[in-house]
């Protein structure tokens, strides 16, 4: 984990998520491959343009209001000028590639997904040729909400300290971390020595299905001047060279 506590009037812009990227960057070895998840706050040209310098892979979301102009391919309802990111979710696509994404002209593809029941459609811009399952990779990004969860309103409550000072709040971040690392840890370590009785019979049941599978013996028929003729015939009714229908050398 990092992280970086800053005081501000109005939402972190670029600057300070480039300062943590950055120094995140110098940790990782050299050749790691990265993808970076991030929300609508994180859906910006600046921090795209950032991860295609970097050659990182991304999934980022966008907010509906980006202005766009899709590329020369446009499917029926996107005319020439330019459209909204939201435009975009509107037009019964799904997939567009080498998207220039605002003034900037950052060129990215975007994925989008509408689910049923959902009011808001996924609008993902991503370094991949976009496609269902390549969009749909954003939703890895939920594997950080438990945590938020933990920190906020379900578990520390992290804002009813009301902490005015970014150091302290930095501070008890990293206690918080430490602590929710070591319940973590410790339920993990307990769910596998001390299992529940249904979970021990689960791990029976599995136990016991991959001894059988251990001993599981896949006959094969005899050869036989009988059978192998008779296969020889096949083939050549086939037209299969023999070698195809068994695994010794024998002739034609």
């Amino acid at each position: 984990m990092a992280w970086r506590v800053e005081e501000t009037d109005g939402a972190i812009g670029f600057a300070v998520q480039k300062d943590l990227l950055d120094a995140v960057r110098g940790w990782l070895p050299t050749g790691t491959r990265v993808v970076l998840h991030g929300d609508r706050f994180y859906g910006t040209p600046d921090l795209i343009r950032w991860c295609q310098d970097r050659g990182w892979d991304y999934r980022l979301r966008l907010k509906s209001n980006l202005q766009t102009w899709p590329n020369a391919e446009r499917p029926s309802g996107i005319g020439s000028r330019k459209v909204t990111t939201g435009d975009l979710a509107l037009s019964g696509a799904h997939y567009f590639q080498d998207v220039a994404l605002t003034g900037k002209r950052v060129s990215t593809n975007i994925g989008i997904i509408h689910d049923a029941g959902h009011a808001e459609p996924w609008i993902v811009a991503m370094s991949a040729e976009p496609s269902y399952l390549s969009t749909l990779e954003y939703s890895r990004r939920w594997g950080i909400e438990p945590m938020f969860s933990d920190f906020k309103s379900r578990g520390f409550g992290i804002q009813d300290t009301q902490i005015q000072y970014p150091d302290r709040l930095g501070r008890l971040i990293l206690v918080m971390s430490l602590a929710l690392y070591w319940a973590v840890s410790t339920g993990m370590w307990d769910a596998a020595e001390n299992p529940t009785p249904h979970e021990k019979k689960i791990r029976a049941s599995a136990q016991k299905a991959r001894q059988k599978q251990a001993f599981l013996v896949h006959p094969r028929p005899p050869h036989s001047c009988q059978t192998y003729a008779s296969s020889l015939a096949a083939a050549k009714a086939l037209g299969v060279p023999a070698k195809l229908m068994d695994g010794e050398s024998r002739g034609l």
